[in-house]
């Protein structure tokens, strides 16, 4: 007989994460596992209530725990009760909807198909068989065929040549060739022997709860340790390569003449969501072993794959014939297609532009609590890899100390790709001019990230109206002249009255204004509404100051505040800081184009601290630089469980 649990701790560890023990007052309990944000997909019996009158009724209510996670949630059991001492009644599945809130957590795809015949199949789950205390294992099974119950249409995969032990019910069975859920273990041919047992195939699910295969199609906001989890189970069970000795040495000659960095190369290779290598990237050999034992993606090729044909593409004709002779062999070795030709990386890649985004959720517009998400784009023209995602509401200060220990190493990893790298952070609209980031820094607190990189921010809550003219006039900013003439930038008048629906009609006429000048805070007092309003009509582009207005301009008064109550300097000089600043803004796009305002602002928070006296434009200047094409990673939509009912017409 063979052990049940087999698996390395770093198995057990990454699949905890996915896999969660079910349990409750009075429930038989078992496992189950995270099919979308917030849901657990279990056996109905795994939630059943002790034997009362020769029947068992499932509960409303069941407990969830795994990796660095508790939570309760209601249950959705189908069916809801049972009679008699046999199986449980098909589907025999039911749903846990957790409660609010839960932390971010990654779930594992479910399959779209069933699994081959013979194919070797692994059932993870908890099980007191060899401890008193659950313990997480996983068995290796092999698929023997479909197994219909009794006529109902139930599809079942059997399955044999492994043990199913008590408290695996529940639990996912999965397709390690595809990285997905294909069953849903429910019981055992003959307990404690290694005879498998059954599972309930997917598709039920997909006929059952609809909207919860819906849910776990969304975009995962864990797919790093998915994919992680995949490579270690794969490295475990499937060891061996498919490069020979030869092969190896030839594609190392190649890629060590290719003049690529290896870090570019890497990142080029591996699914935006693969997450950071083992180690380091000093040379092509590293960056072969990373790519060799990394997962296949989803949704495109092999990393390895990918290897091969970025070198293929930049290697000189001569060369070009071996390599993609062995993109042929390796894909037809994986079973795979071959990719397509790329537009390859050459040494002027230093050339392109990366970019930092770091994310600041705010729990609610008079939140001072955050959740912090930092992301890496290689070239802000093709997608981002997850640097960060953290599940916990941080104060300014705690999301500060997580940027410093992150963005470093990620920002080395873009100095191999890049010389160019932008530094963005998204934010709510009400929090753009109240959250100063540009004072953020990396490791010298006199060094802010604004003087060594170009800083911008983003809106994280645009509506989704707005995107039309949103996108109309960021493309008219960045390509030039289209209908209607190039993109312009205009000042707001600080001393003029205009309502939102006025100032609004007037941004709709000037379909070419791209860039919003603001001579003041958008937080002063009587005009909060002009950037919300400049948001709304797509407004892609704004620069602004944090300074505000001198104490004569009516906008640093409160409402009702008396005229006379001004300084009498300012009284005496006639000034406006918000005059000041439009002017020597101006002075400074003159010799410059606003399609470089990025560039420009930086340059004029360096001046700012070296001038001789106050008052620079650059002291306080922000720029909002939110580009309209390349959206921002989210979390998916909201999620829900479908309703049953139980007899009498009440939720069960």
């Amino acid at each position: 007989m063979t052990r049940m649990d087999t698996g390395s701790r770093e198995v057990l560890d990454l699949l905890g994460g996915f896999v969660v023990r079910v349990s409750g007052p009075g429930l038989r309990g078992g496992s189950g596992f995270f099919a979308g944000r917030g849901l657990v997909v279990t056996c109905a019996h795994v939630v059943a209530l002790p034997p009362e009158r020769g029947g068992r009724a499932t509960a409303g209510r069941a407990q969830a725990t795994w990796r660095g996670g508790h939570a309760e949630g209601t249950v959705v059991a189908l069916p809801p009760t049972h009679s008699g001492e046999d199986l449980w009644t098909p589907p025999d599945l039911a749903v846990i909807q957790l409660d609010e809130p839960v932390p971010d957590h990654p779930w594992i795809p479910m399959a779209a198909q069933s699994p081959g015949l013979g194919q070797r199949l692994y059932a993870a789950g908890y099980s007191t068989v060899y401890e008193r205390t659950p313990r997480l294992g996983v068995s290796a099974v092999e698929y023997e065929g479909p197994q219909e119950f009794d006529g109902t249409g139930q599809v079942f995969l059997q399955l044999k040549n492994g043990e199913l032990a008590p408290g695996k019910s529940g639990g996912p069975l999965l397709d390690l060739e595809r990285g997905e859920v294909c069953g849903v273990v429910t019981t055992t041919r003959r307990e404690n022997l290694d005879m498998g047992g059954l599972a309930l195939d997917v598709s039920t699910i997909r006929a059952e709860f609809p909207e919860l295969w819906q849910a776990n199609k969304a975009p995962n906001p864990l797919d790093t340790e998915l994919w992680r989890l995949r490579a270690a189970l794969q490295h475990e069970y499937a060891p061996g390569g498919v490069l020979s000795l030869r092969e190896e040495e030839m594609l190392l000659r190649s890629a060590q003449r290719c003049g690529l960095a290896p870090a570019a190369l890497y990142w080029r290779s591996v699914h935006r969501d693969y997450g950071e290598p083992s180690g380091p990237l000093d040379n092509m050999a590293d960056v072969l072993r990373e790519v060799a034992d990394a997962p296949a993606m989803l949704d495109g090729p092999h990393p390895l794959l990918m290897f091969i044909r970025q070198v293929a593409d930049a290697a000189p004709p001569k060369g070009v014939g071996p390599l993609t002779r062995l993109i042929g062999l390796v894909a037809h070795r994986l079973g795979v297609s071959a990719p397509p030709p790329t537009a390859g990386l050459s040494v002027a890649s230093s050339d392109r532009v990366a970019a930092i985004s770091v994310h600041l959720d705010a729990q609610g517009p008079d939140s001072e609590h955050y959740f912090l998400r930092v992301w890496k784009y290689p070239d802000v023209n093709e997608p981002p890899y997850a640097v960060l995602c953290d599940d916990r509401p941080l104060t300014l200060a705690e999301a500060q100390e997580q940027f410093r220990a992150v963005v470093p190493p990620a920002v080395g990893d873009l100095a191999e790709i890049s010389s160019n790298v932008l530094m963005e952070f998204a934010l709510p609209a009400a929090k753009l001019s109240a959250v100063d980031v540009d004072s953020w820094y990396l490791s010298q607190s006199w060094a802010p990230v604004s003087r060594q990189y170009p800083v911008v921010l983003r809106v994280l809550d645009r509506k989704l109206e707005t995107y039309p003219s949103w996108t109309a006039r960021w493309r008219r900013l960045r390509h030039g002249c289209l209908d209607g003439g190039p993109a312009t930038m205009d000042w707001v008048d600080c001393h003029s009255d205009m309502r939102p629906e006025q100032f609004y009609a007037r941004l709709q006429q000037r379909p070419a204004l791209s860039v919003l000048a603001l001579p003041f805070s958008p937080d002063a007092t009587e005009r909060q509404h002009v950037l919300e309003t400049a948001l709304y009509a797509g407004i892609p582009v704004a620069v602004w100051t944090r300074a505000g207005c001198s104490a004569q301009c009516r906008l640093r008064r409160t409402p009702g505040q008396d005229e006379r109550a001004t300084s009498g300097a300012d009284e005496a000089s006639g000034a406006c800081a918000g005059v000041d600043f439009r002017d020597a803004v101006d002075a400074e796009l003159a010799s410059s184009s606003i399609g470089n305002l990025p560039e420009l602002i930086m340059k004029l928070r360096v001046d700012a601290a070296t001038a001789t006296s106050p008052g620079h434009c650059g002291e306080n200047v922000v720029l909002l630089w939110d580009d309209a094409t390349r959206k921002l990673p989210g979390d998916g939509p909201a999620l829900r469980v479908p309703q049953h009912t139980a007899q009498g017409g009440q939720p069960s």
